[in-house]
């Protein structure tokens, strides 16, 4: 082997490379956040409520704070009649003991007085001369929300590595918490390479090409709210490296697009290398996205991604975007995999995993994976909802098989 070789892994299977990639990457270090920033990060610690909430015993209907035992016995034929001592709303800051025999008019979420342990709704209840009239009993704690019900000071409110949903950040802020510890999600560079490779808003000529590789990038990380820089150079030794120079020190992970099979012109494995990378594999048995390769460069994530567009998504897909949502503390599984019936026919290797591009389509209430069947690798590519998985050594799936199909829209299954 030449030195270029030497060290990395060539012609591996996929999960081995998801293997080495997930073993060679750590978590990003935890940064504190304020509150209203973290739904969607995994929080770095336990976080625990300072508070109690409610942070008093409060009523869950308009109506009257009482004392339960003030009506027993209450009936339509003899009434319990209490008197009106006074009336509260959420946010008053009232200190009031309800003595036997009153009640206090109450809205919802208002503080109940110390005293009281249950509130009649307003519905159950009439007001005449300054009483009200119950004709009925109301037992302890009816319509009552009592100090701490949501969450206790003390509580654990979230879970070392927990994702924080919208649901679960509103807990946090009514525990008292207003700023918590987070993974980040990492900040991604993405260098496009090529001669033949334009920006998108600028002139090209013939033979010239969009760098729509660098906008199918650029959108899955901002799908999973990832920031990323981008560059688009010529396939130029001395133009990667200016690149990557002033990109990498910015970013927590590098993305390259291009350049990474093993002719003359395939250059950026090549000269990331000899910038100080350590690749620990290249080449991948899959297909598309073969010509992958991930290395690291001191804390830096390398991902060098080949640059037909299908094996560029893919490679991207299955080896790059688990390795980021490790990073960030997240569950390495950006997709959910089902288990549905093939519509047609598909074609596997023994000696590879292959990903087919799909729709879902619904059948007598059950789902089928229906594998494209276009002209067009971009336009295939652009209208998949779903990814055929035939695991290497499968070999041809019949049309009726089960297989396994990533979901790569909203789950439908």
């Amino acid at each position: 082997m030449t030195d270029y070789q030497a060290g990395k892994k060539w012609d591996i299977g996929l999960q081995e490379a998801v293997s080495i990639t997930l073993d060679s990457l750590r978590r990003l270090p935890a940064a504190t956040l304020p509150v209203a920033e973290v739904s969607g990060l995994a929080a770095a610690e336990d976080l625990f409520a300072g508070v109690d909430c409610p942070s008093a015993a409060s009523s869950l209907r308009d109506g009257y704070a009482i004392r339960s035992k003030d009506t027993k016995g209450a009936s339509q034929a003899r009434p319990a009649r209490l008197r009106v001592a006074g009336a509260s709303s959420a946010g008053d800051l009232n200190n009031k003991t309800l003595e036997p025999g009153l009640a206090l008019k109450v809205l919802t979420g208002a503080r109940v007085p110390a005293g009281a342990d249950a509130v009649v709704a307003v519905e159950h209840a009439r007001e005449e001369d300054g009483y009200i009239v119950c004709s009925r009993e109301v037992p302890g704690g009816c319509n009552l929300l009592s100090r701490g019900a949501d969450v206790a000071s003390g509580e654990r409110v979230a879970a070392r590595g927990e994702i924080l949903t919208p649901g679960l950040t509103g807990l946090l802020a009514a525990a008292g918490i207003d700023q918590a510890p987070v993974i980040p999600l990492p900040r991604v560079a993405v260098v496009a390479t090529g001669d033949e490779v334009v920006a998108p808003g600028h002139a090209i000529q013939p033979g010239q090409l969009y760098a729509s590789n660098l906008i199918t990038l650029c959108s899955w990380l901002r799908s999973f709210r990832m920031e990323a820089k981008t560059g688009v150079v010529k396939d130029r030794s001395a133009a990667i490296q200016e690149a990557v120079a002033a990109l990498l020190p910015w970013a927590d992970v590098l993305l390259t697009s291009g350049g990474a099979w093993k002719s003359e012109r395939d250059l950026t494995v090549r000269v990331i290398e000899e910038m100080g990378c350590t690749f620990l594999f290249h080449r991948v048995r899959m297909g598309p996205g073969k010509a992958v390769a991930f290395g690291m460069m001191g804390q830096k994530a390398v991902f060098c991604l080949p640059g037909g567009p299908p094996s560029n998504e893919m490679a991207f897909l299955q080896i790059a975007l688990p390795g980021l949502l490790y990073m960030a503390g997240r569950p390495p599984v950006p997709f959910q995999t089902r288990k549905v019936r093939l519509a047609a026919t598909v074609a596997g290797d023994i000696a590879w995993t292959r990903f087919i591009h799909a729709r879902m389509e619904q059948r007598d209430g059950k789902w089928w994976a229906v594998p494209q069947r276009m002209k067009s690798r971009l336009q295939s590519q652009a209208r998949a909802e779903a990814l055929i998985r035939i695991p290497e050594g499968a070999g041809t799936l019949a049309a009726g098989q089960a297989a396994d199909v990533q979901l790569l829209r909203s789950p439908c299954v």
